[in-house]
């Protein structure tokens, strides 16, 4: 385990006690994206255990930011693969580099609470709940297969465009490969071979993509 990722143990053990057992406390080390959880708390949440891969959402923040001076994200909205809705927040762990090496992240199910509430809401014809949560509010899927993960991210960017992969130009599936490499698709194991099978394109053919865009 990382030097840096170490001293955020007993931090997320302090957490854990404090927040009790509607939030999971996940440590990720970043060295190892498919094997990146090396420490939880209440992993019953997400269904997560130590060993399992790295979320969509810390895969694009440090292909976008890994470069930058940011330390966290809060109060986004996540979904386990069950469809349940979480509320987190990500604090980003630097080494001396300022490298993201790894990542602290907090997952509140607040299920039975919003129960309770929906119970007394219903005695208050009138009230509006000004914090409505949609699908669409969504940045993070808690996923334990990092293909489901490929699969997933590929799919939501692919339909971005609108247009099936075979009638894309040259110059949509450079975007599409772009915007995939950006979000740090091709950091998974097995991620170009799932990218040629969707744009029905060979596994060659993608890596020269890759080649010429960073280049």
């Amino acid at each position: 385990m990382n030097k840096h990722i170490k001293k955020f143990i007993s931090i997320a053990d302090f957490l854990g006690d404090v927040l009790g057992s509607n939030t999971e406390i996940i440590l990720h080390d970043l060295t190892n994206y498919e094997e990146s959880i090396v420490h939880i708390i209440n992993g019953h949440i997400s269904d997560r255990k130590i060993g399992d891969p790295v979320t969509d959402l810390v895969l694009e923040f440090i292909a976008s930011e890994s470069k930058g001076n940011k330390q966290f994200i809060s109060n986004y909205n996540s979904k386990t693969i069950e469809g349940r809705l979480l509320y987190s927040s990500t604090y980003f762990i630097r080494d001396d580099n300022n490298e993201i090496v790894g990542a602290l992240c907090l997952n509140s199910d607040y299920h039975e609470v919003k129960k309770s509430l929906s119970f007394l809401t219903s005695l208050l014809p009138n009230y509006v709940d000004d914090k409505i949560l949609s699908i669409n509010n969504i940045k993070e899927n808690l996923n334990t297969d990092p293909q489901e993960l490929t699969l997933s991210k590929i799919d939501a960017i692919i339909n971005e465009f609108d247009v099936v992969p075979n009638r894309m130009t040259t110059d949509e599936k450079t975007n599409v490969i772009t915007a995939l490499n950006d979000c740090g698709v091709f950091n998974i194991r097995g991620s170009v071979q799932e990218v040629a099978k969707k744009l029905q394109m060979s596994e060659p053919s993608i890596y020269r993509y890759i080649k010429k865009i960073k280049s």
